[in-house]
């Protein structure tokens, strides 16, 4: 089922629409989404060629994978017992007998996996920027170089120098919008089952793809991720060790931050990792890869070089709570009830906090739902330097000089009177900015009670209904 991508879509047709040759290069982590959007795009264009590259081989095995992909799409069969000893006469190759324009359509080259392509070597990215500059531009190719490991393809492709200034379009794919995401269950659940699976498994495709509507959240749950043979065992190692090098570090950082955000300086004592440039590319490529994100906490300047890494991908959050400390348990157990098992006493409590990353995450979208979301200047958490206790999970600051602080609430309720007094003290230890006006939002499954809403205390609601609508 292919939902959403629509901004994603927009700038790939624009790109087959131009009259010269354009190149797009499209990244994000494994399972997103990045071949099936290509796919769809290229769905029914005559010059469209895809060629996806096998992680594991060496230069040798890919350039002969390669080949037999273009020799089944020149359909030629002739053509199948040549054999090229590099890149360039593969690519000229292709070129010469690939590449014609007489039928008036332009060509679409689409490399998938283009780190496996490159066998862990730069080199291809020249050779490909050779005959990109000499022959494929010239024909009006559009070009698009595609990739799971998102630090090979912004270091060694966007920010290479071969490639630099020749990229017309850069896509960083990430997971669908809520509302995107509750078509593949049609109708099928309740909005409040609906939001459990995406403060679980995000909005990735692939994941929500192998939910079967025709069963319960829990059944679901043991199904796939508590259970011997669960599709969902070992997706983390797929993620760390497909996608990083060192995937051991890049696990033992998100492990770190799966207990609440810290600072470089935090995680750099508590791993005993260098705080200079080797723990910033780590970060940097878990940044890259939408594992985690940073942000300037609140109370911090705008230009503050502080940074608050937080975990921002679901199921990891949820993997290293629930399914890394049972893993020996999960793989010899025989219930059907595991994970009522293992998460009984709480899961709640998780959804909880899971709740208020899945708030801070679509800050976007929580502001174009109360009406101000062309005036926001940042979104952030705040943190009491003076009372570690204090938090504000999110405030928005305007340029119409208004701070909205948000209370967010997961109950499987309305929302009384009583939590009055504890947003009126965050407002109150909150520094506000001079000449700038408080606003109060409450975010919540169910919204406020008849007595909390008739009080009028609070400028906007925000309600599962609302999240999940179409915007």
């Amino acid at each position: 089922m292919f939902v959403g991508r629509e901004k994603e879509t927009k700038i790939l047709d624009q790109a087959y629409r131009a009259a010269d040759g354009r190149l797009v290069v499209i990244y994000g982590r494994r399972r997103i989404g990045k071949s099936r959007l290509v796919e769809e795009f290229g769905a029914g264009k005559k010059k469209f060629y895809r060629f996806e590259a096998l992680e594991g081989l060496d230069t040798g095995g890919q350039i002969q994978h390669f080949t037999a992909q273009l020799f089944a799409q020149k359909e030629e069969s002739l053509a199948a017992s040549l054999q090229f000893r590099n890149w360039n006469d593969v690519f000229a190759y292709l070129t010469d007998h690939l590449l014609k324009t007489d039928s008036g359509a332009k060509p679409v080259l689409f490399f998938d996996e283009l780190q496996w392509m490159a066998a862990g070597q730069g080199k291809l990215i020249s050779i490909i920027k050779y005959f990109w500059d000499n022959f494929w531009k010239k024909k009006k190719v559009m070009l698009i170089l595609c990739g799971s490991v998102a630090s090979f393809m912004v270091r060694r492709v966007l920010s290479s120098k071969a490639l630099y200034g020749r990229v017309n379009a850069e896509i960083l794919l990430r997971g669908l919008f809520p509302d995107e995401a509750i078509r593949f269950f049609k109708d099928r659940r309740s909005e409040e089952e609906l939001l459990k699976y995406q403060m679980v498994f995000g909005t990735v495709p692939k994941y929500l793809e192998e939910i079967d509507c025709s069963q319960s959240f829990e059944q679901n749950m043991n199904r796939l991720c508590f259970s011997p043979a669960g599709l969902m065992l070992n997706e983390p190692d797929r993620i760390f060790y497909s996608q990083f090098r060192e995937g051991r570090t890049y696990q033992q950082i998100v492990t770190l931050l799966q207990s609440g955000s810290l600072s470089a300086g935090e995680i750099s004592v508590r791993l005993g990792i260098p705080s200079g440039g080797g723990l910033k590319l780590y970060l940097d490529n878990l940044e890259h890869a939408d594992i985690i994100r940073s942000v300037v906490p609140f109370d911090r300047d705008s230009r503050s070089k502080f940074r608050a890494y937080t975990l921002v991908d679901e199921f990891l959050s949820f993997y290293f709570k629930y399914m890394a400390p049972n893993l020996s348990t999960i793989r010899e157990s025989t219930s059907r009830k595991l994970f009522e098992v293992i998460t009984k006493d709480s899961f709640d409590i998780w959804l909880g906090f899971a709740f208020e990353r899945f708030c801070l995450k679509y800050a976007g979208i929580l502001a174009r739902i109360m009406g101000f979301e062309d005036t926001v200047l940042r979104a952030a958490p705040y943190f009491g330097r003076s009372d570690e206790r204090f938090q504000i999970d999110l405030v928005y600051r305007r340029s119409d000089k208004v701070i909205t602080v948000c209370e967010i609430k997961y109950q499987d309720r309305e929302i009384g009177p009583q939590v009055i007094p504890a947003v009126e003290r965050k407002c109150r230890l909150l520094k506000i900015p001079r000449g700038h006006t408080v606003e109060r939002a409450l975010i919540s499954i169910y919204g406020p009670d008849k007595s909390l809403r008739e009080s009028d205390y609070f400028h906007h609601i925000v309600t599962l209904k609302d999240i999940l609508r179409k915007a």
